[in-house]
């Protein structure tokens, strides 16, 4: 039987910019923001959006006046096993954070914790209303791990890429392969991804509801977590680039960090720029550099949070990347430093850029007339931007009739949220988790009146503090 549900009465804040054909049928006619309005959901997809609509007499209705309903929120770079160790490095830099947590406490993680860490980290990542995630994983010392990492994806429900990252199993060589395991995971795990292999078949029928052409989990598709020039030699550098192409697989890499330089030029170098690579953080690269990832196709992940807190950078690369229309997303990167929710992050976004583009104004005491960036930039960055990096905008980032039900609702009737002006200005500017009260992934829910749902988010908690037990036991 056909399972519907109809969101009914709120402020619907679509993200798509679409014009409608005038049919009147809802499949493009009510698209942009629409007071009072109604989102139909029929089995897991977006049907229809409009004011108005009616429910069948099996329908489910979700009751959202007084709330916005946006688009799932998307957190385009996370290291989603760090759950269980959120505030371990608080007051740490990059530079201590290396040992620290990399040669560190990750280390010390069997199989099961991070399977723990990461079930948990995508529970926190949906209690903030982020549906989809980019996963970047790299604390695999195994395959063990690597299977227990994308297990706990998997039972949180959420959707996103798995990024496989390293270590891989210890190596007395500085600069260590990347893990070949990673072609073991895309063949078992992730059949339809890679050299344009997806055959639009939705999924291996699991109980996620997602249509992901063709993998073999769902809701998740796999790509690759590179050290980049920053990490590894040249000569490495080029063999794990050419290893993530030969699987098909986009990339993922981290530059433009205080500390290292050159990165986005090495790949020009090397002949290894192209529209498969993301580029993570980005502070302090070079004006060069950024029009290099303009004009090859690259897209950035900006995360503030981190960015300010660890000093990787004076400024987060949010302008700089606007202004040349790179495809940008957002991302909590670290929570063992940082917060687990991207409200923080679009706040901390809008007031950095704002600073930066005003700085030699400031300096010189003058007034300033007007500023840049609007708040619906910033959600966009946390929606169908973040989509865009990934690769899945044909299925989420936006209320769109035909993608997934990938839907965000959160409670405007709060002190703190019952506003005068934009409710998006409400939202950007003040809005945490705990005013997300309703979640759904392909059109499940994932959170409901404010709690999470399923019996996996108890045990969820268990195996968190087990773990937390075990690892306290081991840094004493």
């Amino acid at each position: 039987m056909s399972k519907e549900i109809l969101i009914t009465g709120g402020h619907v804040v679509t993200l798509d910019d679409t014009l409608g054909d005038g049919l009147g049928d809802g499949l493009g006619d009510a698209l942009g923001d629409v007071p009072g309005g109604d989102v139909r959901v029929r089995d897991g997809v977006i049907t229809q959006i409009g004011v108005g609509l009616r429910p069948g007499p099996d329908t489910e209705v979700v009751d959202a006046r007084g709330r916005l309903v946006i688009p799932g929120l998307i957190d385009t770079h996370r290291h989603v096993w760090q759950g269980a160790i959120a505030g371990f490095t608080p007051q740490m830099t990059g530079y201590g954070y290396g040992p620290a947590v990399l040669t560190g406490i990750s280390l010390q993680h069997t199989a099961d914790d991070i399977h723990a860490g990461t079930l948990w980290g995508a529970l926190q990542a949906l209690d903030a209303g982020i549906t989809t995630i980019g996963d970047w994983a790299h604390a695999l010392q195994s395959a063990d791990h690597a299977d227990a990492n994308l297990r706990g994806l998997r039972e949180s429900g959420i959707r996103g890429l798995f990024f496989y990252g390293g270590p891989g199993p210890a190596d007395e060589d500085p600069n260590p392969p990347h893990p070949l395991d990673a072609r073991r995971m895309r063949d078992e795990h992730f059949p339809g991804d890679g050299n344009g292999n997806g055959n639009g078949n939705g999924g291996d029928g699991d109980s996620s509801g997602a249509g992901n052409s063709g993998t073999g989990t769902g809701r998740l598709r796999m790509g690759m977590a590179l050290r980049g020039p920053c990490f590894t030699s040249p000569e490495r550098n080029r063999q794990d680039f050419a290893f993530a192409r030969e699987l098909g697989l986009p990339i993922s890499i981290h530059v433009g960090m205080a500390g290292t330089a050159d990165a986005v030029t090495a790949l020009r170098r090397d002949g290894l720029l192209g529209p498969d690579v993301n580029y993570i953080h980005a502070n302090q690269l070079t004006d060069e550099e950024m029009d290099l990832i303009a004009a090859s196709g690259g897209t950035v992940t900006i995360t503030p949070s981190t960015d300010m807190l660890m000093q990787f950078g004076t400024y987060p690369a949010t302008g700089r990347a606007l202004e040349r229309d790179i495809v940008s997303g957002l991302g909590v990167d670290t929570v063992c430093s940082a917060g687990t929710d991207l409200f923080s992050e679009m706040r901390l976004a809008l007031a950095a850029e704002r600073s930066r583009a005003n700085a030699e104004s400031l300096a010189r005491n003058d007034l300033v007339h007007e500023v840049a960036l609007h708040q619906r930039d910033m959600l966009r960055l946390a929606t169908l931007g973040g989509a865009q990096v990934l690769g899945l905008a044909d299925e989420t980032g936006s209320l769109t009739p035909g993608k997934q039900a990938d839907i965000t609702i959160v409670d405007l009737r709060s002190p703190h949220l019952d506003g005068f002006g934009d409710p998006v200005a409400m939202l950007v500017l003040g809005a945490g988790p705990a005013d997300v009260e309703t979640v759904l992934v392909g059109g499940e829910f994932a959170k409901r009146d404010g709690t999470l749902v399923g019996t996996h988010a108890a045990k969820a908690r268990d195996l968190m503090h087990e773990t937390q037990d075990r690892l306290r036991a081991t840094i004493r």
